[in-house]
């Protein structure tokens, strides 16, 4: 993969020369500044590090790949999206019930695995989802639609309910999705890998 970088005295003069000399726009690049102070008058030195999203991804189809072969399956496509924040790469196969594993954990443990290879392979922290037949997307609907039935249960019988353990996003979802809840309010309580979230209710 390759990796620009462009060192200058103007973040915005620095950007703007990357996106003349890659020929991209703005929201094709992913970025990372580093700042220092350097001479006897302490002025500041930026230093702009540019990979562009397109490489990004076909980096990670490759990796992929090679990963989801050394598992022993091959028949597999991905789909990739692109947004503002977050880039998305969703994995097509015949075996998505062996790549999604009991609870999404095999899942994870692949999408851990991919942004460590990034990081190691660009020195940037790289926002990269990974799903398996939009799994995860109908995972949290399923989250949202349990967490805003038992709310309203905590609304009407004023008992606190303590749902199952789940990971941090997961449970970040749970807080949003009821922050607008009246009557309640979210905690999540516990240890990981038992830490979950508690519904209570309020005065």
């Amino acid at each position: 993969m390759k990796i620009y970088t462009y060192e200058g005295k103007n973040i915005e003069t620095l950007t703007l020369q990357a996106i003349k000399e890659l020929d991209v726009k703005e929201d094709e690049m992913i970025t990372s500044i580093k700042e220092e102070t350097v001479g006897l008058l302490k002025k500041k030195k930026y230093t702009l590090t540019v990979v562009l999203k397109s490489d990004v991804l076909n980096f990670s189809k490759d990796f992929l790949k090679k990963l989801i072969e050394g598992m022993g399956l091959t028949e597999v496509n991905f789909e990739t999206q692109r947004k503002e924040k977050v880039l998305k790469i969703t994995i097509h196969s015949e075996n998505s019930s062996i790549l999604i594993g009991k609870n999404g954990r095999t899942l994870s443990s692949i999408q851990n695995v991919l942004r460590s290879a990034l990081q190691k392979e660009t020195n940037m922290h790289i926002n990269i989802v990974l799903d398996v037949e939009n799994y995860k997307e109908r995972n949290q609907k399923n989250i949202t639609r349990l967490a805003k039935k038992l709310a309203r249960e905590v609304q009407k019988t004023k008992e606190e309910v303590r749902m199952d353990s789940m990971n941090s996003y997961e449970r970040r979802l749970i807080h949003e999705a009821l922050k607008d809840f009246k009557g309640i309010e979210t905690e999540s309580e516990g240890e990981e890998p038992n830490r979950a979230v508690v519904i209570k209710p309020i005065d």
